[in-house]
């Protein structure tokens, strides 16, 4: 186990069932919540450090593909449970998922309920037929990143693969489990119509489960509110 400082807050470092994982203390009052940033470690990362003086704990779990795998989201479920009896955090965490990590937070929500108070996901990659499937833009990403998360998968076979994000929709809801989503209206790179625009339409009738929050004229970085973590901060906190 390695010991050290990520943004001024203690830090460790360990292997956890083959994963490199990370967990970050509260300096004072923790109250047992935690954030489990589900890709990307260290990125955008105001938010989290605002819940950690609120009292929060903030932990990451490094995944085999950044295309949320079963693999991955049971990796995190034992994880959660490992976190809740070792150092007696919640046995419910808080998804941060930016991108990619949009995919892995609302998969691991869908498939372990059980894990998740709610989510907040920016950006989020939630249509594997835009992201990397999209013809003619993003054919590296999808031959060698996606084909070897799913061998033999095709861009047809994504309409009746399990862990196409969308699929997760009635868990989520059945389940009730809060989601705060945030995008930029001018994304280029995970475009809002066909990705968050689409599972927004899925929660008719259940608007209340869904935030949406858009951020004019921004692109697809710099994810959360740069200016403002509080807001976010006391939207994650209201729903917990």
């Amino acid at each position: 186990m390695k010991e050290s400082l990520w943004h001024g807050f203690k830090q460790i470092e360990f292997e956890f069932e083959g994963h490199d994982a990370i967990l970050v203390f509260p300096k004072e009052k923790a109250n047992g919540n935690w954030t489990l940033k589900t890709e990307y470690w260290d990125a955008f990362p105001n938010t989290e450090i605002e819940l950690l003086n609120r009292g929060f704990h903030a932990a990451y779990l490094k995944n085999i593909s950044r295309f949320a795998t079963k693999e991955d989201c049971n990796a995190k479920a034992h994880f959660v449970k490992f976190l809740s009896e070792k150092y007696g955090l919640r046995d419910k965490c808080v998804p941060v998922g930016m991108s990619c990590g949009g995919a892995h937070a609302v998969n691991f929500a869908g498939y372990h309920p059980e894990c998740v108070a709610c989510m907040f996901i920016d950006a989020p990659v939630l249509n594997f037929l835009d992201y990397p499937g999209r013809l003619d833009k993003y054919e590296d990403i999808w031959e060698k990143e996606f084909l070897k998360a799913y061998p033999g998968m095709t861009r047809a076979g994504i309409f009746t693969l399990d862990e196409q994000p969308m699929n997760r929709i009635p868990s989520l809801i059945e389940n009730r489990i809060p989601v705060i989503m945030l995008y930029g209206t001018e994304d280029c790179t995970v475009e809002y119509n066909m990705n968050g625009r689409i599972f927004a339409e899925a929660y008719e009738g259940h608007e209340d489960l869904l935030t949406v929050i858009p951020r004019a004229c921004q692109g697809h970085h710099p994810h959360g509110f740069f200016d403002n973590p509080e807001k976010l901060a006391d939207l994650i906190m209201e729903r917990i």
